[in-house]
């Protein structure tokens, strides 16, 4: 059985990298990951290490499963938690073959952070991540829930669905334009943000790519 390990990194400090994802790096032979996730463990990889691009994600993938396939220890390293718009659905669709066996040791995620800064409890919020595109269904949903009163946690696209453009596009579509939301930036970061206002003054605001935007009931 081929065996591949995914690794939650956190929301970018390395005070919110956890044990157990320290130590499956220190051990294994083949680190892939994107540059700023490696760089959180240039002083634990002891093997081969491959910086993961928006071009070679298939490259990269088949290599980790082709890796491990010959036995050695292969850990991708995924932003925030991999099973939230992390690594673990590119992996599972990607799978080269039935005998892949994938352990994930998750992280803490950019909207755990987002609602302890903002005190939230989010057991009853709706989640959305437009990191992996815009579809029509997405934004039907993401109005409903805001109509059915839900406090909304959701990651935006970095280029056409910002949360300028979120808030415009939510008034358009019926949402009081006086709704109160939070757009949490860089988490973690030294450059932190939160900036706390309605709709209508997102809308006029230019934010990090970096970012988790927060629509209260």
């Amino acid at each position: 059985m081929t065996k591949l390990t995914i690794v939650g990194v956190g929301p970018g400090s390395p005070d919110y990298i956890t044990t157990a994802a320290r130590k499956a790096v220190q051990k294994a032979q083949v680190v892939i990951g994107a540059k700023r996730s490696l760089n959180l463990f240039r002083g634990d990889i002891k093997g081969e290490m491959l910086t993961l691009t928006g071009k070679n994600v298939d490259e990269l993938l088949k290599y980790a499963q082709d890796s491990a396939a010959k036995g050695k220890a292969v850990v991708l390293l995924s932003a925030g938690d991999p099973g939230f718009s992390g690594l673990l659905g590119s992996v599972l669709s990607r799978a080269y073959g039935k005998n892949v066996e994938v352990n994930v040791i998750p992280g803490v995620s950019a909207i755990q952070v987002c609602a302890a800064r903002l005190g939230m409890c989010w057991e009853d919020a709706v989640l959305f991540t437009f990191h992996n595109g815009v579809t029509a269904k997405q934004k039907e949903a993401l109005v409903e829930a805001v109509k059915a009163g839900k406090d909304v946690f959701l990651l935006p696209e970095t280029k056409t669905f910002t949360p300028s453009n979120i808030a415009v596009f939510l008034v358009n579509n019926g949402i009081d334009k006086a709704t109160r939301v939070a757009v949490c930036e860089n988490l973690t970061l030294g450059n932190e943000r939160i900036v706390e206002s309605t709709l209508e003054e997102a809308s006029k605001q230019a934010f990090s790519s970096m970012c988790v935007m927060v629509i209260h009931s």
